[in-house]
């Protein structure tokens, strides 16, 4: 009697890495959210309430329904990731990678595949792409040696409450809006200050004025001494982008001038009554300037960076 022929044995499909269908959006919302917890297996580039996180999702280009990525695992969501892009300015920025409960067996897995996902999704010429943790994260400081990028330095996270600001002196100089006119005295000192910034000049004061930002400059007799910019960010907090004062108008106050100029209207404007803002660790003067107004730290941004070959 011949033999019968052989069956392969049924085995389970193995994980891999897949977009997600719209009926589970929330589910990986879940798990950004319970990662985003915890700053040593979150990214800073998110905030950590659920509503906010979402909010701030849904203010990404391109939608982050498209670019996102998650990993199952005997059918349970364990890793996901995501990723925006700026064809322009040739940048993109990596969300994540998160994974389930910080397991650092899971990270091993997929962190770096995931990372690769986003890649893959990149369009020509956007070859600067960056991650970004707390300095708690260790799993995202290996992951960033695995890839070959250099840790930046840190720069620390400062938040104030609303009440602080009411409280701070108004400005003693000249300080006013700016506009699309002020556009060539503020660029060489934004320029100079934040080279490679996610927001040129030309975001600061569009032409015509979208009313993003919030942006102030401190002029003495038509010179400019510093300018100042923020915004209200999709979750409802308040966010000073950026500050600079030129070298020959530092030690005048003109700082501080900047700081009520702008963060007032901006934290007006917020739903949560906060507002943050980051320095480099080496910037020593200006973070007494900010502890002296009442702001309180509590991170401290890493970021791991890939830049294009030149």
């Amino acid at each position: 009697m011949d033999n019968p022929p052989r069956v392969a044995p049924v085995t389970s499909a193995q994980p891999t890495i897949e977009p997600v269908p719209t009926a589970d959006l929330d589910e990986v919302l879940d798990l950004i959210a319970a990662e985003q917890a915890h700053p040593d297996r979150g990214t800073t580039m998110l905030g950590e309430t659920r509503d906010g996180i979402a909010a701030e999702l849904d203010d990404l280009e391109p939608d982050w329904r498209g670019s996102v990525r998650a990993v199952r695992e005997e059918g349970r969501l364990v890793a996901a990731v995501l990723g925006d892009w700026d064809a322009e300015l040739g940048r993109a920025w990596i969300h994540g990678p998160w994974v389930a409960g910080g397991d650092a067996e899971l990270w091993a897995r997929w962190s770096r595949p995931l990372v690769d996902a986003v890649l893959a999704q990149l369009p020509d010429g956007v070859d600067d792409w960056e991650l970004a943790a707390d300095a708690s994260h260790v799993l995202m400081a290996s992951l960033g040696a695995d890839l070959g990028l250099s840790p930046s330095e840190a720069n620390h996270v400062y938040t104030v409450e609303a009440a602080a600001v009411a409280g701070w002196p108004d400005p003693s100089g000249e300080v006013r809006p700016a506009g699309v006119a002020d556009r060539d005295a503020v660029r060489p000192l934004h320029d100079q200050e934040f080279p490679a910034t996610y927001a040129p000049v030309e975001t600061l004061l569009p032409d015509p004025p979208d009313g993003k930002y919030v942006v102030v400059v401190a002029t003495d007799g038509g010179r400019l001494l510093g300018y100042a910019a923020g915004r209200v960010q999709a979750d409802g907090e308040g966010y000073l982008d950026f500050i600079a004062v030129s070298d020959d108008a530092r030690g005048r106050g003109t700082g501080r001038d900047l700081m009520a100029a702008v963060c007032r209207p901006v934290i007006d404007a917020s739903t949560t009554g906060k507002l943050h803002l980051t320095v480099q660790d080496h910037r020593v003067p200006a973070r007494r300037l900010y502890e002296s107004l009442g702001f309180v730290p509590s991170l401290a941004i890493v970021g791991y960076r890939h830049r294009r070959s030149v």
